[in-house]
């Protein structure tokens, strides 16, 4: 089990390596799956931490997958995430 500063320590970290996810405007097509790849792995390894699940919503909405992406804000927003 995570203590609170933990997960607050792995929410601030992987926020700040995924932040790049935010921005579509590479040639790479892959990256959106890349992304989300990457933030569902982060979500696995740091549950609790509500800013992934925010993130994922973003790369989610952004591939059109609309109702995934309201699923993961609710996530987001149940650990504590506003948004």
């Amino acid at each position: 089990m995570q203590s609170s500063a933990h997960s607050q320590y792995m929410d601030e970290s992987y926020s700040s390596i995924f932040s790049i996810t935010n921005t579509f405007d590479v040639v790479d097509p892959d990256a959106p799956e890349t992304a989300l790849s990457a933030y569902e792995q982060a979500i696995f390894l740091a549950p609790r931490a509500a800013a992934l699940y925010y993130h994922k919503g973003q790369v989610l909405e952004q591939m059109g997958r609309t109702s995934e992406a309201q699923s993961a804000y609710t996530e987001a927003r149940q650990r504590g995430h506003r948004c």
